[in-house]
């Protein structure tokens, strides 16, 4: 009876044990999951064209805070579902934005949730919820490279203009042509040749005092027209009379363009009428014809004029 009964103390022993150690890992568990069982949560499903590595237990953002976790990650026939688990609703607007985020360029993935313009409508009942096609930061930055290296390449190659600065003689023998005439000018100056020579050279300061003198010129000339002297400062300050008088003369001479337009006066008679002018051209013609013949015939009325004075 001794023996049987140190044996049931030995089993309850070993099985009190092993409750306590089952209790506790499983209080280390939860604790280590960081997950409240007494606090109430909302499941979600996001539906992504590809997650990009994200796995199971990586965390959900909102607003920069973390809300929950993702519990599982399910492949479809053409899309991927990730069920998450969050400490709080969520308010998706039109216009949200769910991200697979690079969590460091060590690794990691995590959701980032935008529930969308405050002004947005909300969001229907039982709506697929989709989340954006993820950027791979690794991949991203090897197509720069990509692209780098080809840069490099077409410059070896001298293709574009960095490429032929670093391999065509041509544009560097240019450069060195246009540095040397650029030298040249610089010494003309430098020695006072040319109008840009002897203005920084010369020490007489004439091109000074002329250009002083033409300015202060220039002064009295802008001042002149600002009192209204002479022709054009009166045209410019004499005022509303001088206004109307100007729109007068204008309108007198339109007045006589429409005139003469109109066939009125011997001028508008002449610019208009066909047959005046025709009778004007032979007159003209006539009298030029009286002149060629006084013309012809002045040697004969000398030369009978020296005849018969001599009688």
């Amino acid at each position: 009876m001794n023996k049987q009964g140190r044996e049931v103390t030995v089993e309850i022993v070993v099985g009190l044990f092993m409750f306590i150690a089952l209790l506790g890992l499983g209080v280390f568990t939860i604790v280590l999951s960081r997950e409240n069982l007494l606090k109430k949560s909302y499941p979600y499903e996001f539906v992504f064209p590809e997650i990009s590595g994200l796995r199971e237990g990586d965390n959900v953002f909102l607003r920069g805070m973390k809300v929950g976790r993702v519990q599982q990650t399910q492949l479809e026939e053409s899309t991927v579902t990730v069920y998450v688990t969050l400490d709080v609703p969520l308010t998706l607007r039109h216009g949200y934005r769910i991200d697979v985020v690079n969590a460091s360029l060590l690794g990691g993935k995590f959701l980032k949730v935008y529930e969308g313009p405050p002004e947005a409508a909300l969001l229907g009942d039982h709506v697929t919820i989709l989340g954006a096609q993820p950027s791979d930061v690794i991949e991203a930055l090897a197509e720069a490279v990509d692209g780098l290296q080809g840069m490099i390449d077409a410059v070896n190659q001298g293709q574009g203009t960095l490429g032929k600065l670093l391999n065509d003689d041509t544009m560097y023998n240019n450069m060195v042509t246009v540095s040397e005439d650029l030298k040249a000018i610089t010494d003309r100056i430098e020695q006072g040749e040319g109008t840009m020579g002897r203005l920084l050279v010369e020490d007489d300061g004439q091109i000074y005092d002329d250009a002083k003198i033409f300015m202060a010129n220039l002064r009295t000339v802008s001042q002149k027209l600002a009192d209204g002297q002479g022709a054009l400062g009166q045209l410019i300050s004499g005022g509303d009379t001088t206004y109307e008088d100007l729109q007068a003369t204008l309108s007198a001479v339109r007045s006589i363009s429409e005139g003469i337009s109109a066939g009125d006066g011997t001028l508008g008679r002449l610019a208009r009428d066909a047959q005046l002018y025709d009778e004007a051209t032979l007159l003209v013609e006539d009298i030029r014809a009286a002149v060629d013949d006084l013309r012809e015939a002045s040697p004969i009325t000398s030369f009978g004029s020296v005849v018969f004075g001599a009688f």
